[in-house]
């Protein structure tokens, strides 16, 4: 695999960014590459799964391009003083990688993966852009944004009061097109001893439940840290439809 680390220069946030992308090795030439966005979580940023897991090692099996934007503490949205990364995500960062490299925009080959914060960015892309991708899985998500008010000191920073409101999972979902929703496969996993697995299973039973979703569930021992979801990566790759190398 070839790993990229990426300085940009982004418009939107009026900054230096940087992404990571893992390509395979040989490409063919006019072939269009199947791509994992793959988001992290809260106090990290777009190295840690490299750093942290043996993403690489299993990437390495599969004909696959794994993008990972570094997206601050962000919560993947533009934050409560107008610092604008949910455009830059949606608006600059995906459409300059694919012009980039050789990704296919074929939904049925573009797969959105995150864990923690990283987890509701992902369920949040899909449920504005339900069209653009086939697969998600989260890893220990965060599903309810009251959970972070304790832990997180720059909260109102991200989020006001009508932010906090809206940009929660439910609303979104409920305001989304429920057919393309229908359309793709979801995969949820938490551990068992999380802190925030309460409010995982009230918004897993929402999803298959009132939306209806076609949904994996995976509960295994474990909390909310990189032990977990380093094993928990490698079963999302095998669940995945990739083609092996």
């Amino acid at each position: 695999m070839a790993v990229l680390n990426l300085a940009r220069s982004s418009k939107i946030l009026s900054n230096q960014t940087n992404v990571v992308a893992i390509l395979p090795d040989e490409i063919k030439i006019q072939a269009k590459i199947p791509v994992i966005w793959l988001f992290h979580g809260l106090g990290d940023n777009g190295t840690c799964w490299l750093r942290k897991t043996s993403l690489e090692r299993i990437a390495s099996k599969y004909n696959v391009a794994v993008i990972m934007p570094d997206m601050q503490r962000s919560f993947y949205t533009n934050t409560a003083f107008n610092v604008r990364y949910w455009d830059y995500l949606t608006q600059e960062l995906i459409p300059q990688m694919q012009r980039y490299f050789p990704l296919s925009q074929k939904a049925s080959e573009n797969y959105l993966v995150g864990n923690s914060m990283g987890g509701y960015g992902a369920l949040k892309l899909a449920a504005n852009f339900p069209d653009k991708f086939s697969a998600v899985a989260t890893i220990s998500p965060v599903t309810n944004l009251k959970v972070v008010q304790d832990i997180m000191p720059d909260y109102q920073a991200i989020f006001d009061d009508y932010q906090a409101s809206q940009y929660q999972l439910e609303s979104m979902f409920k305001k989304a097109d429920l057919t393309q929703l229908k359309s793709l496969q979801w995969y949820v996993a938490t551990g068992n001893d999380d802190f925030m697995k309460s409010d995982c299973d009230k918004f897993t039973q929402f999803l298959t439940k009132d939306i209806g979703l076609n949904l994996t569930y995976d509960e295994q021992p474990g909390s909310h840290n990189w032990d977990f979801w380093d094993m928990e990566i490698a079963k999302i790759f095998e669940w995945l439809p990739l083609g092996k190398i």
